[in-house]
């Protein structure tokens, strides 16, 4: 079905001297431009086929389609169309973001020889007023003698544990190989939601342990994993020269960054060998060691002297309880396409005034703090720090850009039995007008939207749980936070509040 209404978000590329652009529903995942496979098939327009995690994908050439002549910047990615359960690979010279169309913007588009077009309409793009031609994914899927390929991928929480694969029924499976450090990994493909050659990471309140911050993906900030720390391995050398493959949660993204992508392979799965338990740090991480004869055709690099490669158990990580937390702080891009220039309503610029975002963590029952009230997370090392013994008043001493921060557990200031160590362990580093103060906080849980309503505010009431503790300065609020299925009642601590009191 053509797009019809001006209020849909959309995925826009560019192509030679267009601007194209799919329904964000219908696109799936953009690819770098690889090696194309010969495709038997009449359609001009179809100029191979790509290698997908093992689902060998037809790609079109617009540029054939409309007669347009292959001017402009040259291609280098495929964008991968999904309509009814087929795939489709577009040929992409570059990816420009993800935009909404403005109201009452949208400049529907018909075909007057009655035959479907591959164009539904189009907008302009509400930051600088240029042209975006939309396509339709009816018309894509309708283009004489163009083959579609059927998505066979899985949901992946229903991926194989590590004991059924290569257990018996399962015999051949396709693979990710990447490298993380000297450590050689593979991961079945279908685990897989798409793959970014050089993501930029940024800085975040996130950032600590094994999560490096975020990198920003279809609009949205995606924390991204050093996946050797994950796995108890080391710590990636160059985080910055970087490459990722990113896996769908049922809460969101979560973004796995290695040093190198090999390849996707097809594998005999019967040559899995069990690693022993209490070899590997995060042993329940692995399904066991894939031998190099078991992968046919792949030959360690010069850069790559192994053996075999660590098989990664997709269902433990795609279960596993910290990095499903992760996943559930996917937050929109700010001041990007749509949030940067388009004209919002009085009563939207009301909604998002009367909003803030906070952080919420877990001290044995989740609790949240306005973000902007913490100017800083820290990694909670064990093995760094002084941590002093009990007749001092703080639990210890960090020390960051040249200043001394005193930490406090903040479970044992409220006098709660708090959370089981996590390795998303923090210190949230508040300001006051004396200096800074530390919280130690055993986990992190998700970044989220709460009225501005907020504990720092004045005539703020007292939390809907009385039993929480008010000693030690603390000032508690209660909000709705979150949205939809996952808007929910918590108590909002506040940190400057408390902060303040103990400097005091």
């Amino acid at each position: 079905m053509a797009a019809q209404a001006g209020d849909r978000r959309f995925g826009v590329f560019s192509l030679a001297t267009l601007q194209l652009a799919l329904p964000l529903e219908a696109l799936r995942e953009v690819v770098p431009l690889s090696a194309l496979s010969a495709l038997p098939c009449a359609a001009p327009c179809v100029i191979g086929g790509i290698d997908l995690r093992g689902v060998l994908v037809p790609v079109v050439d617009l540029r054939v389609v409309i007669g347009l002549p292959a001017a402009g910047s040259a291609p280098r990615s495929i964008v991968i169309m999904v309509f009814e359960e087929r795939l489709l690979g577009l040929l992409a010279s570059g990816v420009v973001g993800v935009f909404e169309c403005p109201e009452g913007g949208w400049s529907p588009m018909v075909s007057r020889n009655g035959e479907l077009s591959i164009f539904g309409g189009g907008f302009r793009r509400p930051d600088d007023g240029s042209m975006v031609s939309v396509l339709s994914p009816v018309g894509l899927a309708g283009l004489r003698d163009v083959p579609m390929v059927e998505n066979s991928g899985r949901d992946p929480s229903q991926l194989p544990r590590g004991g059924e694969l290569g257990g018996g029924g399962l015999t051949e499976a396709y693979l990710m190989l990447v490298r993380t450090g000297s450590v050689p990994m593979a991961l079945a493909s279908e685990a897989v939601h798409t793959t970014i050659l050089h993501p930029e990471i940024l800085n975040s309140p996130l950032t600590g342990g094994w999560c490096l911050g975020i990198i920003e993906h279809a609009g949205r900030k995606v924390p991204a994993v050093d996946l050797l720390a994950l796995c108890g391995l080391g710590e990636i050398a160059n985080p910055w020269l970087t490459q990722a493959f990113l896996i769908q949660y049922p809460q969101g993204l979560v973004a796995f960054m290695v040093d190198q992508i090999i390849d996707v392979v097809r594998a005999d799965a019967r040559g899995l060998v069990p690693i022993p338990p209490g070899i590997l740090p995060g042993d329940a991480l692995f399904a066991g060691a894939l031998p190099m004869d078991a992968l046919p055709g792949v030959t360690a690099g010069s850069d790559l002297q192994a053996a075999y490669f660590l098989m990664l158990d997709a269902g433990q990580v795609i279960g596993h309880r910290d990095l499903s937390g992760l996943a559930r702080m996917n937050t929109p891009v700010e001041a990007r396409g749509l949030d940067a220039g388009r004209v919002r309503s009085d009563g939207e610029r009301r909604l998002l005034a009367e909003r803030c975002q906070v952080l919420t963590y877990d001290l044995g029952f989740e609790v949240a703090t306005p973000i902007d009230q913490i100017a800083e997370v820290l990694p909670q090392a064990e093995d760094k720090g002084i941590v002093f013994g009990a007749g001092s008043r703080a639990a210890g001493l960090v020390v960051s850009r040249g200043r001394a921060i005193p930490t406090f557990c903040l479970s044992s200031l409220m006098g709660l039995a708090g959370a089981e160590r996590s390795p998303t362990a923090s210190v949230l580093v508040v300001e006051t007008e004396t200096g800074c103060v530390g919280f130690n906080v055993a986990r992190l849980m998700t970044i989220d939207d709460a009225p501005l309503n907020r504990p720092d505010a004045p005539g703020v009431g007292r939390s809907p749980l009385p039993s929480l503790p008010e000693g030690n300065g603390a000032r508690w609020s209660p909000a709705m936070v979150g949205s939809g299925a996952a808007e929910r009642m918590l108590s909002v601590l506040d940190l400057k509040h408390l902060a303040r009191t103990l400097s005091a």
